[in-house]
This record gives structure tokens, sequence and C-alpha cells, in this order.
């Protein structure tokens, strides 16, 4: 499996791979400008990196809390005490003064109410790479879709230009023969309208094109149109079983990690349900640093362990802890859900890509006969034994067979990365590049 570059070595990497606008552009270089200019890929690393930060707030809970105090006070207390043999003595105690005390707060146990919160931003993170890595899957899938069908667009429009080359070398030769008389005026006519019918098709696949560019390029963050250099291709050799794509997919589809995570964080939400019900244990403390102003029933210091039992909670934890659970509940039904349309959509991704390798193959013969058919009726044509109309299906067939092969191809492509998203393997497709036996190239 290739590794996907991180986004210093893609940054890095772009100063020298990504050509400028208008310059022709490998797969490997689009991928690598596509990281480079992705806003969408910004955002999910942001994400991670908020997690993150989130996940190491949470790291010293259970570590002790200080806090330094201090006060301004302003009261009064007066009070009678009565003492054997010497009567009745008033006191009046005069609190005004600053003060100043370090207090300290250390949970011993909570019922697991740490380690549940910090389990459950472990598992908020893995969620956050998840995530980060199903975007990845799927930029790159709508690369390979965009590009290849930039690819697409410029084969067909190639083969329109030469299509309609071929029509207007016919439209001369019918030209030149009504004027020797060897043919009526509708066999020229018909060869005109034959000429403007593949004009017509070049229009559309030249816009086709143009509108392709522009949607690789604005995918890539460029302000001009690039040229694919790599070309559609298929591997003609079958891919692995399906069996095996389950088995990947299950292990390493995005989507599928994405609720795994919400599912360890339902975890830890039914562990913090549970706290409440537990005691809860920790010690305390106090040293005051201002003495002078103290009451004489208040200490310099003091130290201690403390116990927490809630008896009456304004919360209903029983329904908390519920509702703690049903979400559970809901997470594992979701994960079903989701595996089941993983595996849905290796199957279906799988039974096109073999779909599209045997049409291909199965194109080679019609491509030929076109070949062959339509230099057999335009040498025909010149020898007066066949008729325009002959020569404009033979050169439509030729161009329905070949467009056809384009197409396919470019379904072969796309159903590959399909199938590779959907296992979670989509880094693996310039594996597949190189194992191409087939290219059609694009210029």
């Amino acid at each position: 499996m290739h590794p996907r570059p991180t986004l210093a070595l893609a940054l890095a990497a772009c100063l020298f791979a990504v050509p400028a606008p208008g310059a022709d552009m490998s797969f490997d270089q689009a991928r690598v400008a596509l990281i480079h200019g992705s806003d969408r890929l910004k955002a999910a690393e942001a994400n991670v990196d908020r997690q993150q930060f989130e996940a190491r707030a949470v790291e010293t809970l259970g570590f002790p809390e200080l806090t330094l105090n201090a006060t301004q006070v302003l009261g009064r207390k007066t009070f009678d005490v009565e003492v054997p043999r010497l009567g009745g003595l008033s006191y009046d105690y005069n609190f005004d003064g600053p003060r100043s005390s370090l207090l300290m707060n250390w949970p011993i146990y909570t019922g697991g109410k740490i380690t549940a919160a910090q389990r459950l931003r472990a598992a908020e993170v893995g969620g956050a790479r998840a995530e980060l890595h199903e975007a990845e899957e799927r930029l790159d899938f709508e690369l390979v879709a965009r590009y290849f069908g930039l690819g697409l667009a410029v084969t067909v429009e190639r083969l329109r230009g030469t299509q309609l080359e071929q029509a207007e070398r016919q439209f001369a030769r019918a030209r030149r023969f009504e004027a020797q008389g060897q043919i009526s005026a509708v066999e020229r006519l018909s060869a005109q309208v034959a000429r403007d019918e593949a004009a017509r098709d070049g229009v559309k696949a030249r816009r086709e094109r143009e509108s392709a560019e522009a949607s690789l390029a604005r995918l890539l963050r460029q302000s001009g149109a690039l040229r694919p250099t790599t070309p559609l291709f298929v591997v003609t050799a079958p891919l692995e079983p399906l069996t095996a794509w389950l088995r990947d997919a299950e292990a390493r589809n995005p989507l599928l990690a994405v609720v795994k995570a919400k599912g360890q964080a339902a975890e830890q939400g039914i562990a913090a349900a549970r706290s409440e019900y537990l005691p809860q244990v920790f010690a305390f403390g106090q040293y005051n640093f201002i003495k002078t102003y103290l009451t004489p029933i208040e200490p310099d210091w003091i130290a201690g362990v403390g116990v927490n039992i809630k008896l009456f909670s304004r919360e209903d934890r029983a329904s908390k802890l519920g509702a703690a659970r049903a979400q559970k509940t809901q997470v594992d039904a979701l994960e079903a859900e989701a595996l089941n349309g993983v595996q849905t959509a290796v199957e279906a991704a799988w039974l096109r890509v073999a779909q599209a390798r045997e049409q291909f193959l199965l194109f080679d013969s019609a491509v030929e006969l076109g070949r062959e058919n339509l230099r057999l009726r335009e040498r025909a044509f010149e020898e007066g034994q066949s008729v325009t109309i002959d020569v404009n299906e033979a050169r439509n067939s030729l161009m329905r067979a070949e467009t056809g092969r384009a197409q396919v191809a470019f379904e072969f492509v796309v159903s590959l990365a399909a199938l590779l998203e959907a296992s979670g393997q989509i880094g693996r497709f310039p594996e597949f590049i190189a194992r191409a036996d087939v290219t059609l190239a694009p210029w």
C-alpha cells in the first residue's frame, strides 16, 4: 500500500512538483496539489488538532488542584462569654484586613468519572482522525473522477477531431466527384450533412473538455487549465477475490472507524452515568499566609480526607444511565447499518470493475472491424462502388467503438477508485496505475 504523504512533505513536494497552470500534470502531481490546496483537508486536520488539545486537557484530571486565594475582609463579631468567678465578658472582634491562602483539592476516587472523561476524549481523537482519513479518501476519489474525466473528454475531443477531418476529406471528394459528374448532388449533400454533424459533435466535445478542465482546476485550486499526462488505463488481470476486499473494508474503511469511535464514546457515557451512584473520595488542604487577621478559631493550616455520597440528585440518575445505554444501542445499530452499506458498496464496485474490464477487452474486435470497414468503404467510394451514406455509417460505427472503448476505460478507472475508497485503500491507486497493461493516451 502506498503511504499517503504527510501535509509537511506534501507542502515541500509542491514547491517542486506542482506545475504552473496550463502545464502538463501527472496524477501524482495532481494528488500533491490536492493535498496542498484542499480547504476540506485543512478543516479536518484542524479538527484533529482541536480534539488532541481537548484530550491533553483532561489528562491531568486526577492531579491535585491548587488555588491561590486573596481577599479583603470587612466584618465585626461581638459575643458574651460567662466565665466562672469572673462573670460575663464581652468580646468585639474586628475582622477587617486581608486574607491570603493556598487551597488544595485532590480527587482520590471518582467512581470512574475521570477515566471515562479521558477515554471519551481519546475516542473523539480517534474519530477525528478517522474523519480526516475519510475526507482524504473522498477527495482522492473526486480527484480520480475529475482527472480521468478530463482525460476522457480530451480523448473524445481528439476522436471527434479525427472524425471531422475524415468527414472534411469525404466532403471534398464528394464535391470533386460531383463536379466531374460521377455522383449526384444528393450524394454531395449527404457528405456535407455528415461533415456538419461531425463539426457539431466536435463543438460539443470541446465544450465538455473545457468544462472538465475547469472542474479539475477548481478542485486543485489552479488558476488555469491543466493537461493530464497520466492516461486512462485498464488492468486486464482479474482483481483479488471479493472476500479479500470485504475483509479489508471492515478493517480499514474510515466511515466504519468513525462509527466505532462513536461507540467507544457512548461506552464512556455509560461509565460516567454509573459514577453518579458511587461515592467521591477526595483529599483537601488549606494554608493561610496572612495570620494577623485570623479569628481565634481559624487554623493556620488544615488538611484532611473527605467523602461525598450523593443521596438525592435533582437529575434522575437512572434516566441518565438509561439514556447513555440507549445511545450505545443506537450507535451499535448505526455501525451494523454502516457495515452493511460498506459491504454493498464494495461488492457493487468490485462487480463494476470486473464488468468494465471484460467489456473493454471485447471492444478490440469492434475497433479493428470499424477501422477496416471505414478504409474499405472510403476506397469503394473513390472507385464509385459505394455511396456517401455507407462511408458515413462506417465512420460513425468506428467512432462509436473508439469512444465506447474510452468510456469503458473511464468506467474501469472510476469503479476501481470506488472499490478502493469503499475498502479504505484508495492510497493504493498509484499501484494500479503502475500495474496497468493497457493505456489510452489522451493526447
